[in-house]
């Protein structure tokens, strides 16, 4: 087990409600209602302490799995939403490509199941769409939250499920989007072809059902006319957020027009989160950092922003 903290640290400040008993005068004693909760912060101004381990007992599933966690789960507030992202490539042995990615996800409050083994690190592998992978890593997170001994026993949300990939982990993430335990879903630097490239036809986009990202590095992105005609075509509410600089890996690896620049790939983690943080957790901050004139992703410079169906 690995303990990693976030690349960018930040204080989170907690109040405290101090309830008590009030009197109205003239009257009998009374307790007065205590005020509401106050909103949860967007998860992208909370940080926790990370924990990148091998997920366990994966001999009957798809692939192997490396889970990126809070530390402390009780930490977090209520249940954790659970993410589970598929790799560049199709790479299903590996896990390396999206290491710092994911770990900056699950540092704002996310499990995130990621395709590949734990001490995997090659990116040599090149492999084919299989939508199991992603989601038997679901069945993996539901088996976890009901498993006395793991460290996610009862503190998983089976009801708050995001599928996520990149390139040809998108395919996958975009086909696994049919399953009804999905609840949002992000494809980064993906879509499908439009005569079924790699064995997955547009007609896929039919059995969405759930609000859908496309994320995209403009026109040098090699998966650019693809993620904006699957986003043309989808039918459930959609994003698709464009930042030309990036390419078809900048947001990964932290490249702004080829050159190293990681600020590129904070904001990348910056709408990953917010997009699950709205869509699977409801926050009405993250919510707006998509939709409405105002929105916060169409304020921050070199990026564009569609949406429709909302």
């Amino acid at each position: 087990m690995a303990l990693l903290k976030p690349a960018l640290v930040a204080a989170a400040t907690a109040l405290a409600v101090v309830m008590a008993a009030v009197v109205v005068p003239g009257s009998p004693a009374a307790e007065v209602a205590a005020p509401a909760a106050p909103p949860a912060p967007p998860a992208s101004a909370v940080f926790h302490p990370v924990v990148r381990e091998a997920a366990a007992e994966t001999g009957n599933y798809a692939a192997e799995y490396t889970v990126y966690r809070p530390a402390d789960p009780a930490a977090v507030r209520g249940r954790l939403p659970v993410v589970v992202f598929g790799n560049g490539a199709c790479r299903h042995t590996s896990n390396d490509e999206l290491l710092t990615v994911e770990t900056l996800l699950a540092a704002h409050g996310f499990v995130v199941v990621a395709v590949g083994g734990f001490d995997e690190p090659a990116l040599t592998e090149n492999g084919s769409p299989e939508p199991k992978v992603i989601t038997d890593a679901i069945t993996w997170a539901e088996r976890e939250n009901g498993r006395r001994g793991s460290a996610l026993w009862n503190r998983l949300d089976p009801r708050r499920i995001g599928v996520a990939g990149h390139s040809c982990g998108g395919i996958e993430a975009l086909v696994a989007g049919a399953d009804p335990r999905v609840k949002s879903v992000l494809s980064l630097d993906s879509g499908f072809f439009a005569d079924g490239t790699l064995g997955y036809g547009r007609e896929n986009l039919r059995k969405l059902h759930t609000p859908t990202l496309f994320v995209d590095g403009g026109p040098d992105d090699v998966a650019y006319a693809n993620s904006g005609a699957n986003y043309d075509l989808v039918t459930v509410p959609a994003v698709r957020a464009t930042n030309p600089a990036a390419g078809h890996t900048g947001f990964v690896y932290g490249q702004r027009a080829g050159n190293p620049d990681p600020s590129v790939r904070e904001e990348a983690v910056r709408v990953l989160t917010a997009w699950f943080d709205f869509t699977l957790n409801g926050n009405r901050t993250a919510r707006g950092y998509f939709l409405g004139a105002g929105c916060g992703l169409c304020a921050t410079p070199g990026w564009t922003v569609t949406s429709k169906n909302f």
